[in-house]
């Protein structure tokens, strides 16, 4: 792949959330002087996506991943950082800026049913966006809907019908024909193919493939899965507890990832496939993530006093990048 601007360039994204507590706990907190609680989502997460490219993020459940997404997409304001998308600033945007902003950037979600609106047919839905950005074409709009739709493998007679006379990955369809309707530079897809079964899932990374190659997308590809992640990734970054641990070329997954959070959502992934014997770690959803030091040294095997200070992220390859103090250069 030629090397080129990037779509996206993210630095320095942290995110965090204030801890729910009971009213009588914080007002204690309050009088005490204390600071409420924050889990902080995101920390301190850098990447880019050129286009054509799919960045695939990977990590398990509460690793930051939608948090990242909805960052990104203005659901969230960050913390601190920056995001550009095509060399404009995305956060402190409103208005007018915001939305054009939003145009080159689209999303779509996990849920294929619960993303449609019901009350709406598909012809309502795909205009949608055309109507928010003042593009619906004066003539030839139905010529325009059905080439969409065709694009993904619709036919025009999906365009009177609600979503539930669809089956899940039709609906799927629709929420990526949605997200093209404006043509967008940048395509977030989080947890796109997990609520469909395994046959359905093939069809649509197929899907996702052809179009990124076809219109030179840029994707953002967010998934737990690691056979799909690789599938369809150029590159991946992985996220634990919010910290990007590794960043590397998705076809060296396999061979060159080298963190041992990396590592074992491997060994996770070939139990789950095989039946291999799963080695045993502390539970790393219910171990605390240390404000010092390496985020993973509460459940990492390799943990030594070195990681009681937190290693950079630092390149130990052409295009690879890791966080662990142990981690080898191979230039």
């Amino acid at each position: 792949m030629s090397v080129t601007t990037p779509v996206l360039e993210v630095a320095g994204l942290s995110r965090s959330f204030a801890i729910e507590r009971s009213m009588l706990k914080n007002i204690s907190d309050r009088l005490k002087g204390s600071k409420p609680q924050a889990l902080r989502a995101l920390h301190d997460v850098s990447f880019s996506i050129a286009s054509g490219e799919t960045l695939g993020v990977l990590g398990e459940s509460g690793s930051g991943k939608s948090t990242l997404a909805r960052v990104l997409m203005g659901i969230y304001e960050p913390d601190s950082g920056t995001a550009k998308l095509c060399g404009r600033e995305m956060f402190g945007q409103h208005g007018l800026e915001r939305l054009a902003i939003l145009k080159d950037m689209q999303m779509v979600f996990q849920d294929p049913f619960g993303s449609l609106d019901p009350r709406m047919t598909v012809r309502q839905i795909i205009c949608e966006p055309l109507k928010i950005h003042k593009m619906m074409p004066a003539k030839d709009l139905d010529t325009f809907l059905i080439r969409t739709l065709a694009d993904v493998g619709l036919e025009s007679g999906a365009l009177d019908l609600y979503p539930s006379e669809f089956s899940g990955g039709q609906r799927q369809r629709i929420g990526i024909c949605r997200a093209l309707m404006l043509n967008p530079k940048l395509l977030i897809a989080d947890e796109a193919v997990s609520a469909l079964d395994v046959s359905v899932q093939a069809q649509i990374l197929e899907l996702l493939i052809r179009l990124r190659a076809e219109r030179n997308l840029a994707m953002l590809f967010v998934s737990h899965d690691v056979a799909v992640v690789r599938q369809i990734s150029d590159r991946i970054i992985l996220l634990y507890r919010g910290h990007l641990v590794e960043e590397l070329n998705a076809d060296q997954l396999l061979t060159h990832g080298c963190h041992p959070y990396t590592k074992h959502l491997l060994e996770a992934a070939l139990f789950l496939r095989e039946g291999a014997v799963l080695p045993k770690i502390t539970a790393a959803v219910a171990a605390p993530v240390s404000v010092e030091g390496c985020c993973y040294r509460a459940v990492c095997p390799q943990a030594a006093n070195e990681c009681q200070h937190r290693p950079t992220l630092r390149e130990i390859a052409p295009s690879h990048r890791v966080a662990c103090h142990f981690a080898k250069e191979t230039r």
